[in-house]
């Protein structure tokens, strides 16, 4: 089993926390020729990131299908609550933290390579929303949805380093501010191990490389 992979990508980030968080000592590598070429293309099928390959040999797209199996497939250390209902919020926070946060920063990242006319007040706006959401339903206190660090954290922490990290870009340095409760959450899960080791992969891609937006 095999995690392609690339720090620059927000949508890889959630993935190697989940790794990190249950202590799975799953190899990751950076796509074969850059996620990009054809030999990757063949490899992966969808030719996305992140990418785990099976044992089987088969490869696994998407996050969040990623994150589903992970906890399947090694029960230890789960990251999801036991009762249905938490399940269902986990994942909720999840979506809305991937769908609101995590795919406008990278569509910005489009918008400004493409000189986007109103690339930052677009996606200003967006994230704005975006963390409005989540923060309605993200707990007020402990991780994302009470006091087990989950799979809405693995996603939640890092998009929330990244806000945090480019909102000066956008015009407003103090966004997350904005927040409270999100805010103090972000403080709170910047301790977790998993989360910690993430963001540091993240600043260190983030210092030398824009982010990359073939992800999935």
């Amino acid at each position: 089993m095999i995690l392609y992979s690339d720090d620059t990508s927000p949508y890889c980030a959630p993935v190697r926390a989940a790794i990190y968080a249950k202590g799975l000592a799953i190899p990751i590598e950076p796509p074969l020729g850059g996620f990009r070429s054809e030999a990757y293309q063949r490899l992966t099928g969808a030719g996305t990131i992140p990418c785990l390959m099976l044992d089987d040999g088969s490869p696994l797209p998407e996050s969040a299908a990623i994150l589903a199996y992970l906890d399947e497939k090694f029960p230890d250390r789960p990251l999801r609550p036991d009762d249905p209902e938490g399940r269902a919020k986990v994942f909720a926070i999840l979506r809305l933290s991937e769908g609101g946060i995590v795919a406008p920063i990278v569509q910005f990242f489009h918008d400004l390579s493409d000189g986007v006319a109103g690339a930052r007040e677009n996606a200003l706006e967006r994230i704005k929303t975006g963390l409005g959401r989540v923060e309605f339903f993200v707990a007020g206190s402990g991780f994302a949805y009470g006091s087990q660090f989950s799979q809405a954290d693995c996603v939640l922490a890092p998009a929330l380093f990244g806000v945090k990290a480019l909102s000066g870009m956008m015009g407003e340095p103090e966004l997350l501010a904005q927040f409270p409760k999100l805010a103090s959450y972000a403080d709170r899960a910047a301790k977790h191990p998993a989360i910690a080791k993430v963001s540091g992969e993240l600043q260190t891609a983030l210092a030398g490389s824009e982010i990359n937006a073939g992800a999935g």
